[in-house]
């Protein structure tokens, strides 16, 4: 039984000559995998790159018997193309879809504020000048959905603003610095993976 749902991809993995295992999440939080087979030739089912970490993408799909989904075909959505223009912005678009990766479960129904979060950090980042706001941005928010970081005086700004606002943030050297370093320090005990 085939399924259509939209998703972003998370990363993509080559596999044999011309597969393709994606990393996705999807609207409802939920992680899944999916092989796409003979993607990296099909012209007609994955065009133009659509299988893409970042891009956000139509899939249909089916289940298997592995715990990998199928992958008929894939439109984009929303490629997110002027992340490309700038070195910075990509790389800071894949540490997103990292911890995100990290995080996500399989399964799991309920981290819907996880997709809404990468998608509009995303977005954000595409238009935005000051990228270390938003990357401070994402994690304070990141880290509070994750119960780490409790609802305090000194995050309050960054928890009331939504993402796409982070331009707004408005806080002294010592005090981003001060942030960022409680930040770094909960992200390398939750995910040491990262690390690596």
């Amino acid at each position: 039984m085939y399924q259509k749902q939209r998703f972003i991809i998370l990363k993509s993995i080559k596999y044999s000559e011309s597969d393709l295992i994606i990393h996705a999440l999807l609207k409802t939080g939920e992680k899944i995998n999916f092989i796409a087979k003979g993607a990296r030739k099909s012209k007609k089912r994955f065009s133009g790159g659509v299988l893409e970490p970042t891009h956000f993408v139509e899939g249909v799909f089916s289940k298997t018997k592995s715990d990998l989904f199928l992958l008929q075909e894939a439109h984009l959505i929303k490629g997110f193309e002027k992340l490309r223009t700038s070195y910075d912005k990509l790389e800071l678009a894949f540490y997103f879809l990292k911890l995100i990766d990290q995080v996500a479960e399989y399964g799991g129904l309920d981290s819907e504020s996880y997709f809404d979060l990468l998608g509009n950090s995303l977005a954000s980042l595409e238009s935005i000048d000051s990228i270390n706001n938003l990357k401070l941005h994402f994690e304070v928010k990141f880290l509070h959905y994750q119960g780490v970081l409790p609802e305090d005086q000194l995050y309050s700004e960054f928890l009331r603003l939504n993402i796409k606002d982070c331009e707004k943030l408005n806080y002294s050297k010592s005090h981003a610095q001060s942030i960022s370093n409680l930040v770094q320090n909960h992200i390398r005990q939750l995910l040491p993976k990262m690390n690596n």
